[in-house]
């Protein structure tokens, strides 16, 4: 009894005294973001709704999501090799994205519905809007960025790019 006392003890001095147990606890606040899957898409003509199960931490504000799923056209292989390219929205017959309001960074594991809309078409690179998504694989990318993201994105960012099965409504 009398032991267990002692180390007590000397655990609370070093609080107060030196201040490396809450230093330690507080870098054990924060981790990068995490995102575990992403699942069940549900497309219609011009908008897909997917489920995806996430956590990041640094609050709410600042942080960022953007969501993008493509298929057809030159849109084959490899994700990672996909994932790689820039520009596979030019190359792919359909693209819906998003970048969702409602991120929440509480370090709690979420599990949250979001919605993507078809891409219309942009002047000077796609003048017509993007097909509909169809049955079948999709490429997925969902980037999450919380408040503590460097430009880098060596920090504060997580992704996930796979092919995800689309189900047509």
């Amino acid at each position: 009894m009398m032991k267990r006392l002692v180390v007590a003890a000397a655990a609370a001095a070093a609080v107060v005294v030196g201040g490396t147990v809450p230093a330690q606890a507080a870098q054990a606040d924060y981790a990068d973001p995490q995102v575990a899957w992403v699942h069940n898409v549900k497309a219609t003509a011009d908008s897909a709704t997917l489920i995806a199960k996430y956590r990041c931490w640094g609050g709410d504000e600042g942080t960022h999501l953007w969501v993008s799923l493509k298929q057809g056209g030159g849109i084959s292989g490899p994700a990672d090799e996909l994932a790689a390219q820039e520009g596979t929205s030019a190359i792919a017959a359909s693209w819906y994205d998003s970048h969702p309001e409602t991120v929440v960074c509480d370090g709690t594991w979420q599990i949250q519905q979001f919605t993507v809309n078809r891409v219309a078409g942009i002047p000077g690179y796609h003048p017509e809007a993007w097909e509909p998504l169809v049955d079948g694989p999709a490429f997925l990318q969902f980037c999450l960025f919380d408040s503590t993201a460097t430009e880098d994105l060596s920090r504060g960012f997580a992704y996930l790019y796979s092919y995800v099965p689309v189900k047509a409504r």
